[in-house]
This record gives structure tokens, sequence and C-alpha cells, in this order.
């Protein structure tokens, strides 16, 4: 059971306001050209507008409650046939594609308690892209001064 199970029913309301990232998700879906695997799907903000677009989704979340709203969501738009929904850990998704666009949007990788998760999480999203592929994801890190910057991985495999 996933700590994210007792508010899967209030993350939707609490996140309709954070929608500036949803067109650049979509714009990146659309040039991979699909499926695309989101790692901390949860109730699919960003998942349910890449499937609307036409492209499929194989979406990865630690969470079954968030999964069923996603899956409710995707319903309720027409697009659940291009999301295959899987409950897994973002340091090992269980999926064996490989694909040409990982994506981790909305902080997904911050859920994560310690730098070695993240580390983890960074290797198994690399073992999941094709050749050339890219993963896609955003974070921050807060400064010692207290202002946000941004952290980038540009070789997950260290």
């Amino acid at each position: 059971m996933s700590s994210y199970d007792a508010i899967a029913e209030l993350y939707d309301p609490w996140s309709r306001s954070v929608t500036e990232d949803v067109d650049f998700y979509v714009a990146e879906a659309r040039k991979a050209r699909g499926p695309v695997v989101e790692l901390g799907v949860g109730t699919g903000r960003i998942a349910v507008p890449v499937a609307a677009a036409g492209v499929p989704v194989i979406g990865v979340d630690s969470s079954e409650r968030m999964l069923e709203v996603c899956r409710h969501r995707a319903e309720a738009a027409g697009v659940a046939r291009l999301l295959d929904l899987r409950l897994g850990d973002l340091r090992d998704p269980p999926v064996g594609e490989r694909v040409r666009l990982v994506t981790s949007p909305f902080r997904a990788l911050l859920h994560l308690e310690t730098d070695a998760e993240r580390r983890a999480a960074l290797a198994a999203a690399f073992r999941l892209l094709v050749p050339g592929g890219r993963f896609v994801f955003d974070v921050f890190a807060p400064s010692a001064g207290g202002e946000d910057s941004i952290w980038l991985a540009r070789r997950p495999e260290e």
C-alpha cells in the first residue's frame, strides 16, 4: 500500500491549476511517436492528454488508488485503450518494452527519499530507452541559500 492511496481522490482537485507543463509533455510524446513510458503517472494529469493526442502511454505508479483514478479519468476521456497502467516502483518499473521517450513529470522523482533511490530510478529510466531515446523529467533541488535550482542528470547511468 502506498501513502498516496489515501490522497488519490484529492490529488486532481489539488493539482487542477497545474497545467503549464501539459502541452510540453504532449509535444514531446508526439515527437517520439509513442509509446511513451510515464514513471509516476499518478492520476493521469499528463498521460490522459498524451493519450488524447493519439500517443499510447505505459503508465507506472506505486499507488493502486492513483492508478484507479487514472483509469477512470482515461475512460471518461475516451482514451483508456491507449493507456497501459502498471503498478510498480520507479526504481524497477515493470516495463519490458524499450521506447524513444520516458517521462517523469511534476517532480515525481523527488517522491523518492534518498539520492541513491533517485539514482536507481534514473538508471531504470535509462534502461527503458532505445539508443538515442530521451528521458524528460522535472525536479528541483533547494539551494543552500533557499532558492530553488534545477538539477538535471545528463548521464543517468552514472
